[in-house]
């Protein structure tokens, strides 16, 4: 990938970052978990390649159980939220604080995925040729 195309997702992953209360941060990464572009505004333990990778085989998994397609995956856990949305072959991953605002998360979801289409469309033509 041109890294000025990652440097814009990883600004842009910033600024949505900064308006969401309680977000610790945001990683887009593919469906095997390399992280792609991650913005952290705090510090978070939880490993979102790990999470990546279980939650697209996650998906996978519903669709073969005729449970429809699963866009996207609300967990919450002691310490924090974690949401976590399909553009496949990426994942969206947001961690956040017990405060998160999950419905602004929710909201901001459809704009990601656009600034992500160009990405989405390169890992995309990548796996088709593997």
């Amino acid at each position: 990938f041109a890294m000025s195309v990652l440097e814009a997702v990883d600004k842009h992953l910033k600024d949505v970052a900064a308006g969401i209360f309680g977000l610790i941060g945001i990683s887009v990464s593919d469906r095997d978990g390399l992280t792609l572009a991650k913005s952290s505004t705090g510090d978070s333990k939880i490993n979102t390649s790990t999470l990546s990778a279980v939650f697209a085989s996650a998906t996978e998994q519903a669709g073969k159980l005729s449970l429809g397609s699963n866009s996207s995956i609300i967990t919450y856990t002691d310490k924090y939220v974690i949401v976590q949305a399909a553009h496949t072959p990426l994942v969206i991953t947001f961690v956040g604080s017990e405060s998160l605002n999950v419905g602004l998360v929710m909201k901001v979801i459809p704009s990601l995925r656009s600034k992500l289409e160009n990405i989405r469309e390169k890992v995309d033509s990548i796996i088709s040729l593997a």
